[in-house]
């Protein structure tokens, strides 16, 4: 191999050290909230959870009836009917005469300039009347004691904001391949102990499976009306609150978060084509990043190591690299319960996220954003 290839991957060995490094600190230091010892309050805050529905008939029933049962004091249920043209409204209808902590209110369509789930949470947000809103997915799973829990500890942290990562259940290959780079960025890649231990607004962190708010830091940010664009809006709320200089705490939830995201790969390319379009026309500079990225990290390893193999030496950097990246994986499959066969589909990773990329971009420059029926070409 040339000299040049021989830097590269050298390059690549240093850069998955770092990330292995990386992801035992963030193993440490994120606390898993359903280990962690709690201390009741004196007094429990009031807690409205906000949750936005189009289309959910699949698995609201579940998700909704799990939030209902919630094992917290002073407790209510928001869920906000987004035009909804399947069974969804008849599932929420016998909901609601089940539980009495259920109200559900339909949904209007955006304003000019607003997407329809912003516009959803922005409507169950000032009906709300908890000291904290938990905003969610209507396709997400809690175990009895999660409120509780999380409570506490965003209590105990003195944090605006508590966002709580889940172990996602995945089907076949190709999903879990996929699903996997939501587990390796966040923690191999990114510094996610420093989202809770500094107020910089640089690191901070959302999700629609778990973004619990304080009331006064959530106004103070401007609520929805920030995020009334945004795509990808549950990630764009933890960087709203931070700028709006509140603390946010990040936690792993083990099991005690329950989701799918999709029910298929082909299902997963399609969400994640979606929102890959709001940071590649945010960002279009970071376009080539993945690709070059990707070559360096997960396909030139397994090059460099075989034409080595081949004339019958062994490659140093090529080796460190992939010993570094199977132990990545293979402590993502552990920790959050994955299939154990991720730990080897680093490649398959990085060529289907490719994919997604320009089938996003593409896609979404000739026709705009199109999800759940809705179509919004000045977004």
């Amino acid at each position: 191999m040339g000299n040049g290839i021989e830097i590269i991957l050298w390059v690549g060995a240093a850069l998955w050290s770092v990330f292995l490094l990386q992801f035992i600190v963030n193993w440490i230091l994120v606390r898993d909230v359903s280990r962690i010892e709690i201390t009741p309050p004196d007094e429990w805050p009031f807690v409205s959870i906000v949750v936005p529905a189009r289309d959910e008939e699949r698995g609201i029933g579940a998700a909704v009836r799990s939030f209902c049962k919630q094992d917290y004091p002073g407790l209510e249920v928001i869920v906000v009917d987004d035009g909804s043209s399947d069974a969804t409204p008849q599932i929420l209808a016998e909901l609601q005469a089940e539980f009495l902590n259920l109200t559900v209110i339909p949904g209007q369509d955006p304003p000019a300039g607003w997407l329809g789930k912003p516009n959803a949470l922005e409507i169950g947000r000032k009906r709300a009347k908890g000291d904290w809103l938990l905003f969610v997915d209507a396709d997400v799973v809690y175990a009895p004691d999660l409120v509780r829990r999380a409570i506490c500890h965003a209590l105990c942290e003195e944090a605006g904001m508590l966002f709580a990562y889940p172990c996602l259940g995945t089907r076949g290959v190709f999903e879990a391949a996929i699903m996997s780079a939501l587990y390796l960025v966040p923690f191999a890649v990114f510094p996610t102990f420093l989202v809770s231990r500094t107020k910089s607004r640089l690191f901070a962190q959302g999700g629609g499976v778990f973004n619990l708010v304080r009331r006064d830091a959530l106004e103070a940010c401007g609520a929805f009306g920030c995020l009334k664009s945004a795509v990808i809006d549950d990630i764009g709320l933890g960087y709203a609150v931070k700028r709006a200089g509140f603390k946010e705490t990040v936690v792993m939830a083990g099991p005690l978060i329950r989701l799918r995201m999709y029910e298929s790969a082909r299902e997963t390319i399609e969400g994640f084509t979606k929102n890959l379009y709001h940071f590649l026309r945010m960002r279009p500079w970071g376009l080539p990043l993945p690709f070059v990225a990707g070559t360096v990290l997960s396909l030139l390893p397994y090059y460099g190591f075989a034409v080595a193999l081949a004339c019958g030496s062994v490659s140093v950097p090529a080796s460190i690299s992939l010993v570094c990246m199977h132990t990545v994986l293979g402590l993502i499959a552990r920790v959050f319960r994955q299939p154990w066969y991720i730990a080897f589909l680093n490649p398959l990773r990085e060529l289907c996220w490719w994919w997604i990329l320009i089938r996003s971009l593409v896609r979404y420059r000739r026709h705009g954003v199109v999800w759940r029926g809705r179509k919004y070409e000045d977004i």
